[in-house]
C-alpha cells in the first residue's frame, strides 16, 4: 500500500519475483485486505502454486501527508509501513520493503528494530554502475542531509562492511566524496573524517571527485545525504538521457538497448537498504514499477542469505563519537 503507482504494481512485482526465484519464499502483504485480495485475483496470484505462501496482513491505519515521521511508528502502529517492520521485530519476516515515505520507514526501522552497535545514524546506500564493469556503493543517498565528522566515519565503516559481505569483496576501496583528490581540498568536516578513517579503516584510500565515482575508482564512496541524493538522481537520469539521444536515430537504440538497459536503468537496482539497522530494511523509489519491486525483492533475499545487513559492522570501531 505504498508508492506513486498504486498497489497493483507491487502485487505484480511480488508475483514476478516468485516466478523468477527458484526457492519458495513467504510474502506478507500489509494493507487493505479486501483490495489486496481483489488485486491478487486480477493478477492471477495463486496461493497454492508451490512458490510459498502469500499472507495478507490487514492494516486499518493510513499514513497521511501531514504525519510526523518520528511519531507515526507510535501513533499509527496499524499502518502498513509500520506493520512490516513490526513483523520483522517479531521474527515473522526476514526483510521489509516499502516504496512509502523515506522518513517514516527510517524512523520505524530505527525505533522498532534498533541500531547496530556503533552506528550513530542509519544511512541509505545505493549501488551505482561503473565503467570498470563493477559497481560502487554510495552512501548516504538521502537519509541524513547534514552530517558531522563522526557520521561520515560511521558511514564509511557501515559501507565497508556491507560491500565485504554482499559483494564478497574482502578488501573494498573506500573513499570520501570531495571537490578534489588533494588532501587539502574540501571542508573541515571532510578533512577530519578522512583523518579518522585513515586510522580506523584499512580500506580507506583518500578523497574522490564526482567524476571518479562512475569510473570505478572506489568500491565505497561516502558523502552526506544531500550530495549523495543529488548524485544518485543525476545518475538515474542517464538512462532516459541516453534513450532520448539515441532513439531518434533509426535502428541505433534497438542495437544497444539491452546493454544500456542492464547498466543504466535504475529499475534494475530495485531498492536501497538502510545500513546501521538491526535488520534488512529496503526503501524502494516512490515511482517504482513492478520491475523495480521484483528486483527489490531479489536484493532483499540476497542480503538475507548473505547476512549482509543484520548484526554489527565487521570492524570494531573505537572513538567514532
Amino acid at each position: 500500500m505504498s508508492g506513486d503507482n498504486g498497489s497493483r504494481v507491487i502485487i505484480n512485482g511480488i508475483l514476478e519475483a516468485r516466478r523468477i526465484i527458484g526457492d519458495p519464499f513467504a510474502a506478507y502483504l500489509c494493507g487493505d485486505s479486501a483490495k489486496i485480495r481483489t488485486l491478487l485475483e486480477e493478477a492471477g496470484g495463486n496461493r497454492e502454486d508451490g512458490k510459498g505462501p502469500l499472507i495478507i496482513e490487514h492494516c486499518g491505519d493510513r499514513v497521511e501527508p501531514g504525519d510526523i515521521p518520528t511519531r507515526v511508528w507510535k501513533t499509527k502502529t496499524d499502518a502498513p509501513i509500520i506493520r512490516i517492520v513490526t513483523l520483522q521485530k517479531q521474527g515473522k519476516v526476514d526483510a521489509s520493503i516499502s516504496a512509502g515515505d523515506t522518513g517514516i520507514l527510517m524512523s520505524a526501522a530505527l525505533f522498532v528494530l534498533g541500531r547496530q552497535r556503533e552506528a550513530l545514524r542509519p544511512a541509505l546506500a545505493a549501488f551505482l554502475p561503473t565503467a570498470g564493469k563493477g559497481q560502487v556503493l554510495l552512501l548516504d543517498v538521502g537519509a541524513n542531509l547534514n552530517c558531522r565528522v563522526q557520521h561520515l566515519v560511521c558511514f564509511g565503516h557501515l559501507g565497508y562492511s556491507y560491500v565485504r559481505k554482499y559483494c564478497n569483496n574482502p578488501s573494498p576501496r573506500l573513499k570520501l566524496l570531495n571537490i578534489g583528490e588533494e588532501p587539502t581540498k574540501g571542508t573541515r568536516v571532510l578533512f577530519e573524517a578522512g583523518q579518522r578513517l585513515e586510522k580506523s579503516c584499512k580500506g580507506y584510500c583518500g578523497f574522490i571527485e564526482g567524476s571518479g565515482v562512475l569510473r570505478g575508482e572506489a568500491d565505497v564512496v561516502v558523502c552526506d545525504g544531500f550530495a549523495g541524493n543529488v548524485l544518485l538522481k543525476a545518475c538515474e537520469s542517464f538512462y532516459s538521457l541516453a534513450r532520448s539521444v539515441l532513439d531518434p536515430k533509426p535502428g541505433l537504440w534497438e542495437k544497444i538497448e539491452n546493454q544500456v538497459d542492464s547498466v543504466l536503468n535504475p529499475e534494475n537496482y530495485g531498492a536501497v537498504p538502510f545500513l546501521g539497522i538491526r535488520g534488512t530494511v529496503l526503501k524502494a523509489h516512490g515511482s517504482s514499477t513492478s520491475r523495480a519491486i521484483t528486483n527489490a525483492i531479489l536484493t532483499s533475499i540476497t542480503a538475507v542469505r548473505k547476512d549482509a545487513l543484520t548484526g554489527d559492522t565487521a570492524t570494531t570501531v573505537k572513538g567514532i563519537r
